[in-house]
């Protein structure tokens, strides 16, 4: 029987700042997040099947399957530039395995960094992940909290990591969902595209 308590969410590794990286230079966690190498290996270590990079930014993630590139700004090196609030709308529903959701953290860093040029509705885009990942699949979301997919039934959390900055600075929060069940999707008509399925599940 619950007590009440909120527990603390295991973590499941501590990525430390400092050091540097292969080219030499001083590894700093700063604008844009896969510039900064122990961050773009542990998320490219967690890419599997076709992959939505949901605020792509600058850096071009190394993948052996389908990296679709999508960046609201349009001035930025992308596949698609559509809101993430609405980006179900673009594409067929479980159409991709993994999906990276690296928006600006807040409104004063969106500002700052990216021109005001952001996602307002964190929420929205997080419902149409919902739609667009398949069973089995992974929702990879960076931020300042840990909530990632946690108010979808049909996803389970897999990993919790941190990004540590430095002694007064917060740490950046990756948190790994996968997909523990399908959902019975439809098309335009209202026809059925996807059935129930649980994870393992090969139909």
């Amino acid at each position: 029987m619950s007590d009440g308590i909120s527990r603390f969410e295991d973590v499941t590794d501590v990525v430390a700042n400092g050091g540097r990286d292969r080219d030499g230079n001083a590894r700093t966690l700063g604008r844009w997040t896969f510039e900064y190498e122990p961050a773009r290996d542990l998320v490219e270590s967690l890419l599997e099947g076709r992959v939505l990079n949901a605020c792509a930014g600058k850096t071009k993630l190394n993948h052996d399957g389908e990296i679709v590139r999508n960046d609201l700004n349009p001035e930025r090196d992308a596949d698609t530039h559509h809101n993430v609030e609405r980006i179900a709308e673009h594409f067929g529903p479980q159409s991709f395995d993994t999906v990276v959701f690296d928006p600006p953290f807040d409104d004063t860093q969106a500002d700052d960094k990216y021109d005001g040029i952001h996602a307002k509705n964190i929420y929205a885009a997080l419902e149409d992940f919902e739609e667009l990942v398949r069973p089995n699949g992974r929702v990879i979301t960076f931020g300042w909290n840990s909530w990632g997919m946690k108010s979808f039934a049909a996803f389970e959390r897999e990993a919790t990591y941190l990004l540590q900055r430095g002694p007064v600075l917060r740490d950046v929060i990756v948190t790994v969902d996968r997909r523990t069940t399908g959902t019975l999707a439809t098309d335009g008509a209202g026809r059925y595209v996807g059935a129930e399925t649980d994870r393992g599940d090969s139909r």
